[in-house]
């Protein structure tokens, strides 16, 4: 897991990440991540008129699938659509490299596999199968 390159996220967005070791996945889906918290950060911080916005905080951001599955509190429509968007991102970003990447799972026996976002490369490496 890529935990280590995701402290400098805790460090810089203390407010939406209060608790250590909420981010449970590959270092390949940092980039996602933190356009998402610098966007919500910006929206928060904005003199948009909202006044009852409650503010965000983050219990979890973790690999569910071969997905991104975001659990949080707070925030409005616009953070909802926000996260959503995040979440789909997720979904053609290798969770490994960040590089465009697809869904694949470990045997061929889907319903009891494991599945991963993966780019071709770690597909191959990894002896994931392709998904139709």
């Amino acid at each position: 897991m890529g935990n280590d390159k995701f402290l400098k996220l805790y460090k810089k967005y203390p407010k939406l990440l209060p608790k250590k070791n909420i981010i449970n996945c590959d270092a390949g889906l940092y980039d996602i991540i933190e356009e998402m918290l610098a966007a919500i950060k910006i929206y928060q911080n904005t003199d948009s008129g909202i006044l009852s916005l409650t503010p965000v905080v983050f219990n979890s951001l973790e690999i569910e699938y071969g997905t991104l599955d975001i659990d949080y509190s707070g925030g409005d429509e616009v953070v909802r659509h926000i996260v959503n968007f995040t979440k789909r991102l997720s979904y053609k970003t290798c969770e490994l490299c960040g590089k465009v990447g697809k869904l694949y799972c470990s045997t061929k026996w889907m319903p009891w596999s494991n599945k991963k976002t993966l780019c071709n490369k770690h597909a191959v490496e990894l002896f994931y199968y392709n998904i139709s």
